[in-house]
């Protein structure tokens, strides 16, 4: 009788799997910061994406005691979301060794990866991280140090914040400044901060600094926020205009309306949608209406993201500019030009309804409350608005987002 030997087996699952689990853990992340405002995206397709970064954190977590080993590449390379993958899936897994492993590397990174420390620090458990990151936050770079400052915040750890930011958000460096104002965001008792500071930082030369700056000050309940944004909105500051958007009071409805016709055409509908108000849906209405194609393209995508009604009518193709190449003359690009009739009657039957609301998404009015069944359906950009309207009267009905 022949004897067959067992198959002896080095590991109890596939090693080739888990760099490919690691990879699309990485890609995923990076869509999800790319998302995480959109106003296209809704809260139920978000959480979706949720579901799959978690399942491929559960797809490289198989590797237990071998997965440092194998992830070491990716937690010393130089991709800021493959830095997050291998550190968040590393700090997830509990063990000791492998935290230190991830706060060795923190220690040694330098430059864009940084904020893919951050972001795995922010999103991990603190328990085995806190002291580190306290060391990091006195002894530490200043980029090392900010992001220890977002960290802790993020975690209710950041004890006497004063001491720690004051610096930082005045950091010369903008990734440092940045990382110090996102900290200031997401505390829940945030000190008090002069506005010098705020007007330092809102007079550098830096897109995302004066995000960072202007998003804190908001959720704060800043009271000088309506003017400076204002200010702003009228030198064409993008995320000024956003903010005014999201802030407006029913009765600057028109002033809004004016201020975004002036703007170009596809962020002047992007506005007009992210207000809501009802007489931005006459505006957009009339858009739509408009012989520019791209403006009356744009109009019907930002009334169905206001009513929840589609209007998608024919496609068309855009004329190629004059100098553009063969392949864009050969290959246009389309758009789906709106049917002026159905929107019109869309607004024969639910106008009064509209008008007599205040600011609208996906059908929904969600002014003054957010239910459970907008919460499905209403796009990131408006669920975070909501928030931070809510925290500027005085409340904070859901904490900011650290990441």
């Amino acid at each position: 009788m022949v004897a067959i030997a067992p198959v002896l087996r080095r590991h109890r699952f596939i090693p080739e799997r888990i760099p490919v689990h690691a990879e699309e853990l990485a890609y995923l992340w990076q869509r999800r910061r790319a998302s995480g405002r959109s106003p296209d995206i809704a809260l139920r397709d978000f959480a979706y994406l949720q579901e799959r970064i978690e399942a491929h954190l559960q797809g490289v977590s198989i590797a237990g005691d071998e997965l440092g080993a194998m992830l070491d590449g990716f937690l010393h390379g130089d991709d800021r979301d493959e830095v997050f993958a291998a550190a968040w899936a590393l700090l997830r897994s509990g063990r000791p060794d492998n935290a230190r492993r991830v706060l060795e590397a923190f220690a040694a990174a330098g430059g864009p990866v940084i904020a893919g420390f951050a972001d795995a620090l922010v999103m991990a458990p603190a328990a085995q991280t806190e002291a580190t990151l306290r060391a990091a936050l006195v002894h530490g770079s200043p980029a090392h140090a900010a992001a220890a400052a977002l960290a802790l915040a993020s975690h209710r750890r950041l004890d006497d914040p004063s001491a720690h930011l004051d610096r930082l958000l005045r950091h010369e460096e903008p990734s440092v400044a940045v990382f110090a104002w996102r900290a200031l965001l997401v505390l829940e008792n945030p000190p008090d901060v002069p506005l010098p500071c705020f007007a330092e930082a809102l007079h550098r030369p830096v897109a995302a600094l004066r995000r960072a700056v202007l998003e804190a000050a908001v959720w704060r309940g800043e009271a000088w926020v309506p003017e400076v944004i204002g200010r702003l909105a009228a030198d064409g500051d993008a995320s000024a205009l956003g903010w005014c958007a999201a802030l407006c009071p029913e009765d600057q409805q028109d002033a809004m309306l004016e201020l975004f016709a002036a703007q170009p055409v596809p962020q002047r509908v992007a506005l007009a949608a992210r207000l809501g108000r009802p007489k931005a849906l006459t505006a957009v209405l009339a858009w739509m209406a408009d012989p520019d194609p791209v403006l009356a393209a744009a109009a019907g995508r930002a009334w169905e993201r206001m009513t929840g009604l589609s209007v998608e009518g024919q496609r068309s193709a855009l004329p190629p500019a004059a100098d553009a190449d063969p392949i864009e003359q050969d290959f246009p690009v389309e758009v789906w030009l709106p049917d002026l009739p159905r929107a019109r009657a869309q607004w024969a039957e639910h106008g009064a309804r509209w008008s007599a609301g205040q600011r609208w998404c996906r059908g929904f009015d969600i002014q003054t409350a957010l239910t459970s069944e907008a919460r499905r359906w209403v796009d990131l950009e408006a669920f975070w608005d909501f928030g931070a309207r809510a925290a500027f009267a005085g409340t904070r009905v859901f904490p900011p987002s650290a990441v």
